[in-house]
């Protein structure tokens, strides 16, 4: 079976509201987590953390990104799926820094723009991992 290019190229392809939105979300994020007043108990978190954050903007940069320069459909539905799966790794090692952020006057915005940021990349994900998933399975499908 044949992909259709625009099916694919729809099921790739984060929608512009929300690429800006998690854009701007993690771009709050970072704001706090480099610049604003956060405070942790545990010696080395606030590091570690930033460090991560920036690593789950990586991983979302490679989520929302343009997949057209992959030759093959297979490989842009296979190459989606593969940033799916590192951006909910990044978002779960980020997660665990997350809750050892316990103090300072800007903690409980820096608490409320993860949750909406986390909150933002669940919503998207499931679906978007799901119609990946059938566009590969109803390939193989074809082939049985």
């Amino acid at each position: 079976m044949a992909f259709d290019p625009e099916v694919v190229h729809s099921a790739v392809t984060l929608d512009t509201a929300t690429r800006q939105t998690l854009r701007t979300q993690w771009s709050s994020l970072m704001e706090l987590a480099v610049w604003g007043e956060i405070k942790s108990s545990q010696i080395g978190l606030l590091p570690k953390l930033r460090k991560r954050a920036l690593d789950l903007g990586e991983k979302l940069r490679s989520y929302a990104g343009d997949r057209r320069w992959i030759p093959h459909p297979r490989e842009q539905i296979k190459n989606a799926l593969s940033g799916s799966l590192q951006v909910r790794e990044a978002l779960d090692k980020v997660a665990e820094l997350v809750q050892g952020v316990d103090g300072g006057n800007e903690c409980a915005a820096f608490h409320s723009g993860w949750d909406a940021l986390r909150r933002t990349l669940e919503a998207d994900i499931a679906p978007r991992e799901a119609r990946l998933v059938r566009l590969l399975d109803a390939q193989y499908q074809e082939e049985v």
